[in-house]
């Protein structure tokens, strides 16, 4: 499978934040199949010391259900651990050179991103940090869900929202239905020949209608004008 969607849960909105757990799982995204899964939490006291939490979310977390809350804030796993794992993990699928999703260009991935720095940081000899994906294999569900025009509230959710695995799996069923709606090549090569063809008869219909006009001009052109006869007068 070519595909990895990835969930996370944080105490923040931004790169730098905590991060209490981590999803992913290997999906095809034109049949929606789900292959390998990875899901881990973190201690809570752990993820706090690789990250600045927000306010603003953790009055949010208040607010969600007491089993959201147990599942993101009761881990046990240490994040050096999870990361190294994380990356073993992505690179096994598809020889690390899969598709990795987000739900939104500027956070799982980008967070994921600053997390590495902090946790697990790599860096090549020409001193370029190193993640487990390469950024133009970066891909954002939330845009493929607007190009579709797919209502994701009409497809169902399945276990509690806010648990990274739960969510990385709704969301692999978003991106397959928001693909499978979008026009294929097939259909969109179709009806650019039928808009061709369209266009044709229209064009021929214009020329018809101009040599027609062409015609009647020079039927009702006067047929002798003054000294256009050849006769001179007396």
């Amino acid at each position: 499978m070519t595909n990895i969607m990835i969930d996370i849960e944080t105490l923040g909105k931004k790169r730098g934040c905590p991060v209490l757990s981590i999803a992913a799982v290997e999906f095809d995204l034109q049949t929606g199949n789900v292959g390998e899964t990875f899901y881990e939490r973190m201690g809570y006291d752990a993820a706090l010391a690789y990250g600045l939490p927000e306010i603003s979310t953790l009055e949010w977390w208040g607010k969600q259900s007491a089993e959201a809350r147990g599942e993101a804030f009761n881990g046990k796993r240490s994040p050096v651990s999870v990361a190294s794992e994380l990356r073993a993990f992505l690179h096994n699928s598809g020889g690390g050179r899969c598709i990795q999703w987000g739900n939104g260009s500027v956070f799982d991935i980008s967070i994921l991103e600053g997390w590495f720095d902090r946790v697990d940081p790599m860096v090549e000899a020409k001193g370029d940090d190193i993640y487990p994906w390469k950024f133009w294999d970066v891909a954002d569900l939330r845009t493929l869900v607007r190009l579709s025009g797919i209502d994701v509230k009409a497809i169902p959710f399945a276990g509690e929202k806010h648990n990274a695995l739960a969510d990385a799996l709704y969301q692999v069923k978003v991106a397959h239905a928001a693909y499978s709606a979008l026009p294929s090549s097939s259909r969109a090569a179709r009806r650019i020949k039928e808009l061709e063809a369209i266009a044709t008869d229209n064009a021929l219909r214009f020329q018809k209608a101009q040599d027609a006009l062409k015609h009647m001009a020079l039927m009702n052109r006067p047929e002798h004008q003054g000294g256009e006869d050849g006769q001179v007068s007396n």
